[in-house]
């Protein structure tokens, strides 16, 4: 039995590709996720208050 496909897509503030997750997925919040960690998510918004 082979497992389904898996979504990807790159980091929005690191560029580094991260995979989808059953938290998100089940709650259709794929789309809305932009961010690979929460270290990540913190340094955009740091950026966008310094710029």
């Amino acid at each position: 039995m082979s497992r389904p496909e898996v979504r990807s897509k790159p980091c929005a503030y690191c560029g580094r590709p991260f995979t989808d997750r059953k938290r998100w997925s089940g709650r259709d919040q794929w789309d809305q996720v932009l961010y690979c960690s929460r270290g990540c998510r913190a340094k955009a918004a740091a950026a966008r208050r310094s710029a």
